[in-house]
């Protein structure tokens, strides 16, 4: 991803030295960081950045907004992004692509075939408020797959496949890092630890699919609190290795 990023990076600095590239799709196997890798380029790069769930959404309402004749009528996120934060490039991750579920009674990816044409999105119009065209040929789009299969070919010719391998166990650390940063930015209790992770407990968390750092970084940081401690050791880390599930039950 990162030649084709420099690639898109030198062409406008050339131009007007915004941060830009052509619709990208990245495609692996689950839980190896695909979406934390967009979260990070955008913190890099100071970009809004908004995360849509396609395995889950039924419509196209969420990206071009629900028709104003709804009672619950809303803009999408593409109009949120371009409305009402300061910067017109926002990075928007379209997650687990190829689980979208087509066969719906409204499409969920019909706004994506003007959006992620230039020419054509530069008179989008929000389904909620018809009145007028936005601008929405600068958003910066990352879409993830497990998968290429079932998305459509009109889709694939829009955007650049990546194939992701699995990240080392160095990046895992990293990813780790950034993620237990972020966890202390973002939580009200964020400033009661310590600013970084022991070199003990990268070396342990190094080993897990970035998918379930994040649990367990949130569980090892919980473990600390009930000691009354603002560091977490190795002993608080959840078990690595797979476990049978335990049942649960109630008592009076």
């Amino acid at each position: 991803m990162a030649e084709v990023l420099h690639d898109h990076f030198a062409l406008h600095a050339m131009g007007d030295g915004r941060v830009a590239w052509s619709p990208i799709l990245l495609v692996g196997p689950a839980g190896i960081g695909k979406t934390e890798a967009a979260r990070w380029l955008a913190a890099r790069l100071s970009l809004p950045f908004r995360v849509i769930d396609m395995a889950s959404t039924q419509s196209s309402s969420p990206l071009a907004g629900s028709e104003s004749f709804w009672s619950n009528s809303e803009p999408g996120v593409v109009f949120e992004q371009l409305a009402y934060q300061p910067l017109a490039n926002p990075v928007i991750v379209l997650d687990e692509l190829d689980k979208t579920d087509q066969q719906r009674p409204y499409d969920p990816l019909a706004a994506l075939y003007t959006l992620l044409e230039p020419r054509s999105a530069r008179d989008f119009i929000d389904l909620s408020i018809r009145d007028f065209a936005i601008d929405a040929s600068h958003v910066n789009w990352i879409a993830t797959a497990n998968s290429i299969e079932s998305i459509s070919a009109p889709l694939l010719s829009r955007m650049t496949v990546l194939h992701v391998q699995a990240p080392t166990p160095e990046q895992v650390a990293h990813i780790a890092r950034q993620m237990y940063g972020r966890m202390r930015a973002e939580s009200p209790w964020g400033s009661g630890f310590a600013p970084t992770l022991d070199d003990q407990v990268l070396d342990k968390l190094k080993n897990l699919p970035p998918r379930t750092l994040g649990l367990a970084l949130k569980r090892a940081l919980g473990r600390a609190a009930r000691d009354e401690r603002d560091h977490i050791r190795v002993c608080d880390l959840p078990a690595l290795g797979s476990s049978p599930r335990k049942a649960m039950g109630f008592v009076a």
